[in-house]
């Protein structure tokens, strides 16, 4: 997703949020918190199939009427427990402050997994809805934000120091990438792979679509780095 649709997104949940603050009280916003919460657990537990109204206004402990008021139907519960948990994502990336350099990249893809292993029954319904045949496109968008800004993060990086390629289609390549990372962890949640395969996937996974924007020197380097990991997995796919 280019920069600027991420930013207009985010504007406009920032928005809507301050609106909505202005009129919600502390209890209403209390009442929020918790369908989401309870939202979260019945998706996790079961998928969006699983997920009613009626149910989520009894083990919420909320009336129905509440949840639409707050939410408007069903597929806005599910879109908040998104929406909010990946808030809760850049709010953590963002107060770490770090610059994209490859270790840090790497750093925070392990944590990315770490993250799934935490949340895994949730983490298999969210990365299944990047491969819905009916796109859930605001869901879509929030899930592979991070991804997107980690990628064109580093870029800037990479670019600032003058190791990039000028002829690509970077946000191209950015949005190529993101979907290979998301197959990696379709892989995870799928049981196709351990955390410890995953891992290495996603840094396989990056320097392969990063190497296509660097200019010599960094591109070897990067190349040596993936046939390391190659190798790795290799080693471990046959033990």
């Amino acid at each position: 997703m280019p920069r600027s649709d991420v930013a207009v997104q985010e504007n406009r949940a920032k928005k809507s949020g301050q609106k909505r603050r202005r009129y919600m009280s502390a209890a209403m916003e209390e009442r929020r918190k918790r369908i989401v919460d309870t939202a979260h657990q019945i998706l996790g537990e079961g998928g969006v199939a699983s997920l009613t109204i009626r149910r989520l206004s009894e083990e919420a402990g909320v009336a129905q009427r509440t949840i639409y008021r707050l939410f408007g139907d069903k597929d806005g519960v599910v879109s908040a427990t998104v929406v909010d948990r990946m808030k809760e994502v850049r709010e953590h990336i963002a107060r770490r402050g770090q610059v994209y350099t490859l270790p840090v990249v790497f750093a925070e893809l392990d944590w990315m997994v770490s993250e799934m292993e935490r949340d895994t029954l949730y983490a298999r319904v969210v990365v299944g809805f990047v491969f819905e045949t009916v796109p859930r496109q605001l869901e879509v968008r929030e899930l592979t934000s991070v991804a997107y800004s980690r990628f064109m993060g580093w870029h800037d990086v990479q670019r600032e120091a003058g190791a990039t390629r000028g002829e690509l289609d970077v946000e191209r390549v950015a949005r190529d990438h993101v979907m290979h990372e998301f197959l990696v962890y379709r892989r995870w949640v799928l049981g196709l792979s351990t955390s410890e395969e995953c891992r290495m996937e996603l840094h396989a996974c990056f320097l392969r679509n990063a190497m296509l924007l660097l200019r010599h020197e960094e591109r070897e380097k990067y190349l040596a780095m993936l046939s390391d990991i190659q190798n790795r997995l290799r080693a471990l796919a046959e033990s």
